[in-house]
């Protein structure tokens, strides 16, 4: 920690946080996208945010630039390593660095090491217990209304429940590396040839911003027994209207998840990795989603099954309203004025 007289944060006119994200192909888009909309919350006139990025994305800091946020790039070797060192240490120990907010993959001991030495205060936004390492910790994963979401999703409107499923949404975040969208659909092949799923239902299919697989999705689509539309990647703004011409979306339990609960829209959860099943747990046992055996292990019935359950509007008008009471979009702005209160800015 420095010094008050290294650190003259609190007698200068603006306070700057450093707002540390991962975002890559294997990474996903989930954590830049939750970073920006603490950032957003924590913006005034009188504190400022600076994004720290992987030089290996350049998509990553065109988005937090034309969000109005400066960006220093950095290799992801940087901060990954077991004993981060470079730039990374050369940033944090500059004199006006006194804050740092982290939504990391993972966070080492000796990035936690480093954060503890040199910032005054730093805080964690994570799905892990075990990377809880900070001053100030937000485990959205055990206590989702902390989940930052962007302004679009805060206290939306109550979703009405239609009749009848005629449309439903795939998407598996910003990349998808394992293409889990063309398991999805192959494993939905035979209930929607069959006729055991009605056969007027339609796929929505979006695809992320670094989703590499667009062609096998494309060949998959055009023999596929139903109609599959493609899009993507969209905007916040597309993102809303592809929600609100859909009935149910088949999704994993990343952010995706929690912008879905915030519109209503009941969603079938396809953990893939353990934190996704830790994620998915707290919702589902509160009956805000769905959720399947994890991907290794599904098999073809029981997702057709979890999209049967969900055919009449009962049960979907239930899943909307426990998802909305769960997920009020609101989690960056509680973040913020926890932080506010624990660092003493404004």
């Amino acid at each position: 920690m420095k010094t008050p007289s290294e650190t003259p944060g609190r007698e200068s006119t603006v306070t700057t946080v450093l707002i540390h994200a991962d975002a890559g192909s294997t990474e996903g888009w989930g954590h830049l996208r939750e970073a920006l909309a603490v950032a957003k919350a924590l913006r005034t006139s009188t504190t400022t945010c600076k994004f720290i990025l992987p030089t290996e994305s350049p998509e990553a800091a065109i988005e937090a630039e034309a969000e109005g946020f400066a960006v220093v790039k950095m290799p992801a070797v940087d901060w990954q390593s077991i004993e981060p060192s470079g730039q990374l240490i050369d940033l944090l120990a500059k004199p006006d660095t006194s804050f740092l907010v982290c939504d990391l993959v993972r966070v080492s001991p000796g990035y936690a090491a480093l954060a503890g030495n040199l910032c005054d205060s730093w805080a964690i936004v994570t799905e892990l217990r075990e990377d809880e390492r900070a001053d100030v910790n937000f485990n959205v994963s055990q206590s989702p209304q902390y989940m930052p979401l962007g302004p679009e999703y805060r206290r939306a409107a109550k979703r009405q429940t239609r009749s009848r499923v005629r449309r439903i949404l795939i998407n598996y975040g910003g990349s998808d590396p394992r293409n889990i969208t063309c398991q999805t659909l192959e494993m939905l092949r035979p209930a929607m040839t069959s006729g055991e799923l009605p056969s007027d239902v339609s796929f929505a299919v979006v695809l992320g911003p670094l989703f590499a697989h667009s062609d096998a999705v494309s060949e998959m689509a055009s023999s596929y027994p139903v109609p599959v539309e493609i899009t993507g990647p969209l905007a916040p703004s597309e993102m809303l209207v592809a929600v609100a011409q859909s009935d149910i979306a088949i999704s994993t339990a990343g952010g995706t998840m929690y912008e879905f609960c915030a519109l209503g829209l009941p969603c079938i959860i396809v953990p893939d990795l353990d934190k996704h099943q830790a994620n998915a747990k707290v919702l589902a046992g509160r009956g805000a989603v769905s959720m399947t055996s994890k991907l290794a292990t599904l098999s073809n019935n029981e997702l057709a099954s979890a999209i049967r359950e969900l055919l009449p509007a009962g049960p979907r008008e239930t899943m909307t309203n426990r998802a909305q009471d769960e997920i009020d979009g609101q989690g960056a702005e509680r973040i913020a004025d926890r932080l506010r209160q624990e660092w003493g800015i404004s």
